[in-house]
């Protein structure tokens, strides 16, 4: 029996190597063979040519410049006409493999190239002939295009990219381009997912053309603690500015050091985002109204110590005297609301007495450092509030 399978063997390796010349002679030295034509049998028919594409992974994602790698392959198909041989008189060999200057293959190109319009112009892939004419032409390797980046929403941002493929030798009418996609293991990269893939055919100008489209999103972990929870530590800091005591004298120091890192951050933020992007990142935004926050509060804090500092004989400005005045009133009107009158008067005793509870320059700086603290914290807050809903939103 071993003998039996090892005769087999022999017996097809051997039939097929020593036909395999025979076939090659007779389909490209004993015939009229031209590379040059286009493989159809007819001139005006038009060559079906299928293109599968074969992803592998994302090479690299450069958004700041708007360029996309992928590794990927491509599964060329096509029928040729006069490459056609009958298996029972060769041996029932039904397949050749030649060099790709052998026979006729479609000069395929990218329309958003980055550099290099030719896909994979310097390597060089065998052909695959079977015997009823049909051509395999499997080529891989990385292809670089153009994408335009949608940063809107970073670091919680996705980008739709495209390849588009055709043959700028042939025309639709002389050239039909259908494709698909295999799936296939792809290679993670370390700051981007592949979310959605597909492909599909289309026309650019006059030519046939087949579309690969890849959506990739972010991996937004590392850049939420590079750059979300900075920017969370800095608008706490920017707010507990008013609690610091003034007799430390350090409060003008703290405020600046924090408006300097705001605007070093937005530097450094800046640099990592395409210059031509549109629209805007919503995170500019917050960061620049923080950053002017940052530089009111600076000058809120120089007002509060020259409060501060003020002598206790010195005269209160009217409008504060007005703003006392209009506040013990609405007190009045709402304690009028909520509680009893007693023959529809409020008793002497709830009566704001201005004179029995002067406003000094220290109780007035202390609601003021109150009213400065909780309105620059709620604008933080807000404008948190405002971003997180807006991501979740898209």
């Amino acid at each position: 029996m071993d003998r039996l399978i090892l005769l087999l063997l022999t017996f097809v390796f051997v039939n097929g190597e020593k036909y395999s010349p025979q076939i090659y002679n007779y389909l490209f030295k004993n015939t009229s063979y031209n590379k040059v034509i286009i493989p159809t049998i007819n001139d005006n028919d038009t060559l079906a040519l299928k293109i599968t594409f074969l992803p592998r992974g994302i090479s690299q994602f450069n958004e700041v410049n708007g360029q996309l790698s992928i590794a990927m392959g491509l599964d060329v198909r096509w029928i040729d006409g006069f490459l056609k041989w009958n298996p029972l008189k060769y041996g029932n060999v039904s397949h050749l493999v030649v060099p790709e200057d052998h026979v006729w293959t479609p000069i395929i190109t990218l329309a958003n190239p980055i550099d290099r319009i030719p896909v994979f112009p310097e390597d060089s892939f065998p052909v695959r002939l079977y015997a009823k004419g049909q051509v395999i032409w499997i080529k891989g390797g990385t292809v670089s295009v153009t994408c335009q980046p949608y940063v809107k929403f970073y670091p919680f941002d996705e980008h739709t990219c495209y390849a588009i493929f055709l043959t700028i030798d042939r025309i639709g009418n002389e050239l039909r381009m259908d494709t698909g996609i295999r799936s296939a293991i792809y290679e993670k990269h370390g700051e981007w997912d592949i979310h959605s893939m597909k492909a599909y055919s289309s026309y650019f100008d006059v030519y046939s053309s087949c579309v690969f489209e890849i959506v990739v999103r972010r991996r937004s972990e590392f850049s939420i603690l590079n750059t979300c929870v900075p920017i969370i530590c800095l608008g706490i800091l920017n707010a507990c500015v008013f609690l610091i005591p003034p007799e430390s004298g350090e409060r003008v120091s703290f405020a600046m050091t924090v408006l300097l890192s705001f605007a070093v951050f937005m530097t450094i933020f800046s640099a990592t985002l395409p210059k031509n992007s549109d629209p805007v990142p919503i995170l500019c935004y917050i960061l620049m109204i923080m950053m002017i926050e940052s530089g009111i509060i600076l000058i809120l804090v120089i007002v509060g110590l020259r409060i501060f500092f003020k002598k206790e004989n010195e005269q209160m400005p009217k409008f504060v005297s007005r703003i006392r005045r209009l506040s013990g009133l609405r007190s009045r009107i709402f304690r009028r609301d909520r509680e009893p009158l007693t023959n529809g008067r409020i008793p002497n005793d709830e009566i704001p007495n201005q004179e029995q509870s002067p406003l000094t320059w220290e109780r007035f700086r202390q609601h003021f450092d109150t009213a400065c603290f909780c309105v620059s914290f709620g604008v933080y807050i807000l404008l948190v509030v405002v971003y997180a809903m807006m991501v979740k939103m898209s």
